[in-house]
């Protein structure tokens, strides 16, 4: 077995301790209050429910829901009922086999932000429509939120679309449903999607789709011209450079070097389309590290999806992650991360 199949499941050195979030405001705190108390003294019946059901999930739900209590206590309601009934972290590998047997979906790697890299290649598209599609989504998904380092809450999908045919192309329904999954029990987990090498057939098919994507989410959408790609833009700053260490879900230390300033750059000033994605250039070095960069898409990454090998490392991290929401293993409180000024 060759290295370059191992999924890259660790951030590298130039990925960035997350940020703290900005303060709740007085209403936000008091809406927080009340949402805890009703989801945890009449809704939770379990201590994984209440693990679940933590305060950075809760305002995830709030942000979403525009801070309306009413409609957020429905919501995370729903979303236990749901975790229960579906398991989206105990996957069926009977079921799973033939979604992930040729890598058409895959988690390896993390953006510049600590956020794991989603892959996804519709040319690979291998079965019909059917619900066998959105558990396999609703699989990676749960691999990429057990990957997530102490204090970061949202994931990167880079989309390319090279080589894919509308054949290929997901239907609107199998769309729709995705996007129904996404907002309904993912709230507030996209950070950025970048769309590559996108085909005449897709515009017409992401009209069809736009109306059932939020405005906040479809804001968060790039569409990435590689023929203007270039190498890192060298943004140094070493008066605020810092070592940051990242607190992995397992509980190890990634320590990292990097410029706090870094997470702040872009490559030109914020524009809208009329669609409501996001217009800017971006340049994919600048927010993805090379090395967690795949080499197509100008990064060094040589990493080559292999099923097996893929299904045992994301089995692992799954059953990791389910230890530490149902026994309690691990912080699931806010953001642990410590940055400590370089030597």
């Amino acid at each position: 077995m060759s290295a370059d199949q191992q999924p890259r499941f660790t951030p590298s050195q130039e990925c960035l301790s997350p940020q703290q979030p900005q303060p709740l405001t007085d209403s936000q705190t008091a809406t927080l209050d009340a949402l805890r108390s009703h989801i945890h003294e009449t809704v939770v019946k379990t201590e994984t429910h209440r693990r679940w059901a933590d305060d950075r999930c809760l305002i995830r739900y709030l942000r979403s829901k525009k801070w309306n209590l009413n409609e957020s206590k429905q919501a995370v309601q729903e979303s236990m009922l749901w975790r229960d009934s579906y398991g989206p972290n105990r996957p069926d590998k009977d079921a799973l086999w033939i979604e992930t047997a040729v890598g058409k979906l895959y988690v390896s790697g993390f953006d510049m932000e600590s956020r794991p890299l989603l892959y996804m290649k519709p040319r690979l598209e291998n079965t019909a429509a059917s619900p066998s599609q959105i558990r396999h989504v609703v699989y990676h998904l749960e691999i990429a939120l057990a990957l997530m380092p102490e204090g970061v809450e949202n994931l990167c999908i880079i989309i390319d679309f090279a080589g894919s045919s509308m054949t290929k192309n997901p239907g609107v329904a199998v769309a729709r449903e995705i996007i129904n999954v996404l907002g309904s029990h993912y709230p507030e987990r996209l950070g950025k999607a970048y769309i590559i090498h996108a085909p005449w057939f897709f515009f017409p098919f992401f009209k069809l789709i736009s109306p059932f994507i939020d405005p906040v989410t479809k804001a968060k959408i790039n569409f990435i011209d590689m023929k203007k790609q270039k190498p890192k833009t060298n943004i140094s700053t070493p008066s605020s450079a810092a070592a940051s260490e990242l607190e992995l879900p397992n509980g190890g230390v990634l320590s990292s070097a990097a410029s706090t300033a870094s997470s702040k750059k872009s490559t030109s000033a914020n524009k809208d389309t009329k669609d409501g994605t996001s217009a800017d250039q971006v340049n994919l070095l600048d927010v993805i590290p090379e090395d967690m960069l795949e080499q197509e898409f100008g990064g060094a990454s040589d990493y080559v999806y292999n099923q097996q090998v893929y299904w045992d490392a994301a089995a692992q991290v799954l059953a990791d992650s389910r230890a530490r929401l149902e026994n309690g293993v691990g912080s699931t409180s806010a953001t642990t991360a410590v940055v400590q000024e370089a030597a």
